[in-house]
């Protein structure tokens, strides 16, 4: 960890944050999300950042380990993932912008494991000063909690989509919530095997659906797009 405080040149790193007002599509409507950046901190947490860099495939904090920091990612993406004795089970992707480790301010252990898919370089602050800050910044606390009522909202999409059996099904249902109500095409964000891990599917399931539906005439792919049929969107959306 590098234990300096916050410089001017390390606030231009998060110039490259999602912006503070950006589009949610959910069911094929789009909801306004008033984000959360490091720019809208206040102050006094912002006076008590430092930074951790961590390598691909290493562990940011493990499930039950005693909770310390809240972060910040700044570069790389992380994976909050759930360790149990016959497998590991994957929540939610961290992209650059987003906090992790909220959990802290309201228990005594994380209760998942947050592992680095890339190199990732986090800004890291002390569970009590993000605590005061929300006794103290009304304005700050109203953002916080928006951003974890999106993360709520996004990771309970996921779960609902998981419960679908077929896998078929998953997928579009998944892509129908993607696209944006004017348009028919979305452009992956995310590689396939993202994708999969967040669907619950294996990488080799995805292709193959993805190859069915293609072949039936419901999508067609073209490098990172994908587009839906509008004849099925129509049906979809009666």
């Amino acid at each position: 960890m590098i234990g300096s405080s916050l410089r001017f040149d390390e606030q231009k790193k998060f110039s490259h944050f999602k912006n503070s007002d950006y589009l949610l599509i959910q069911n094929r409507k789009v909801i306004l999300v008033d984000y959360l950046t490091f720019e809208k901190l206040p102050a006094a947490i912002q006076n008590h950042v430092t930074y951790e860099d961590i390598g691909s495939g290493q562990i940011l904090f493990q499930q039950e380990e005693a909770t310390k920091s809240i972060y910040f990612l700044i570069e790389g993406k992380l994976r909050l993932i759930s360790l149990t004795q016959e497998r590991i089970i994957n929540y939610y992707f961290i992209q650059p912008g987003e906090s992790v480790a909220e959990i802290a301010l309201f228990a005594d252990n994380y209760f998942c494991t947050a592992i680095a898919d890339l190199p990732s370089r986090l800004a890291v602050i002390d569970k009590e000063v993000v605590s005061q800050a929300l006794v103290d910044y009304p304005d700050f606390a109203n953002l916080y909690m928006n951003q974890l009522t999106y993360r709520f909202k996004t990771v309970k999409t996921l779960l609902n989509l998981r419960s679908i059996r077929s896998a078929r099904e998953r997928l579009l249902q998944y892509l129908t919530r993607q696209v944006e109500p004017s348009s028919q095409t979305l452009i992956l964000q995310r590689s396939l095997k993202d994708i999969a891990l967040e669907l619950g599917l294996s990488a080799e399931t995805l292709s193959r659906t993805l190859s069915s539906l293609q072949k039936d005439g419901v999508i067609t792919r073209k490098q990172r797009s994908i587009t839906l049929n509008e004849d099925w969107l129509t049906i979809e959306n009666e």
